[in-house]
């Protein structure tokens, strides 16, 4: 009987079982879905965050796994919502991070298959830059009396998303302001409190630009997208007979800053009067 109960031991190991997936066919059930925040106050720092859960069952009350969810903030683009896993688990949870640079309160909402849950996550956020400045400010520190040293010289652009923008140079600078009557001073411990989201770029349709060393012209367009001009005559029918005088280089250190769209063949690909129309503030140039 021994070696029979061996023998019967090995068929039960060798002989396969199927299992498959089980996967809710029943629709998302607003109501008793959840979203759920770890923390609900947070400092206004771009760094303290909270974990936000979506739960999501459906009208059998059982757990939706492998479903996609979309989480949004009542305040948009002034929060920022990190995504670990916008694809619920065998629990039928997903998992984001969100932060902010700040001040306020932001309601987190959750929306599956087109369906937005009823229940939301609320999280208030304080501590953020005190200095009474706003969106699109122009914004710089105080001048420390050194003509040595070129920090306090730096001129930055406020942005909608409570970071500050850096105008590499004069030249692109004036192709979004005339002058700098407006630029606002502020305390260094409050500029410190902003971080840097980038540069900006040349305004669209402001100028013709090239590369030290690429023979090739561009012109700017929104989002820091250049297009080559491909013939003298279409730099001619944007800019007129003296084109030529208006064209910058852009040193090599600021080549990341761009990327290359179509070419202009005509003057009628790249109408100037559009262009600029269309990139009205450093906000709608960086997409925000």
């Amino acid at each position: 009987m021994k070696r029979l109960s061996v023998l019967l031991a090995s068929l039960l190991v060798l002989t396969p079982v199927a299992v498959s997936a089980q996967y809710s066919s029943a629709a998302v059930d607003p109501a008793n879905s959840r979203v759920s925040a770890d923390k609900t106050a947070l400092k206004a720092d771009g760094i303290d965050n909270a974990e936000v859960t979506v739960t999501v069952h459906d009208t059998n009350l059982g757990s939706m796994v492998n479903t996609k969810v979309v989480l949004a903030s009542s305040r948009g683009t002034l929060d920022e919502i990190h995504v670990e896993n916008d694809m619920t688990d065998s629990l039928g949870k997903a998992h984001f991070r969100v932060f902010s640079l700040k001040d306020g309160t932001a309601v987190f909402t959750a929306t599956v298959n087109g369906v937005q849950l009823q229940r939301t996550a609320t999280v208030t956020y304080s501590g953020g830059i005190s200095f009474p400045i706003a969106d699109g400010d122009l914004i710089k520190i105080p001048d420390d009396g050194n003509t040595a040293t070129l920090n306090d010289t730096a001129v930055y652009f406020y942005a909608k998303n409570g970071r500050r923008y850096v105008f590499s140079n004069e030249k692109v600078y004036f192709t979004w302001y005339n002058d700098f009557s407006n630029v606002k001073t502020i305390p260094i411990d409050q500029m410190s409190l902003i971080p840097i989201g980038g540069n900006v770029t040349y305004k669209a349709g402001s100028k013709l630009v090239k590369f030290q060393t690429d023979p090739k012209t561009y012109l700017p367009t929104k989002g820091g997208v250049l297009r080559w001009v491909q013939t003298e005559d279409v730099a001619k029918n944007l800019f007129g007979a003296n084109w030529n005088t208006k064209v910058d280089d852009i040193t090599e250190a600021f080549y990341v800053n761009y990327t290359f769209g179509t070419p202009v063949a005509s003057a009628l690909d790249a109408p100037l009067d559009i262009l600029t129309t269309g990139d009205g503030t450093i906000d709608v140039d960086k997409g925000l």
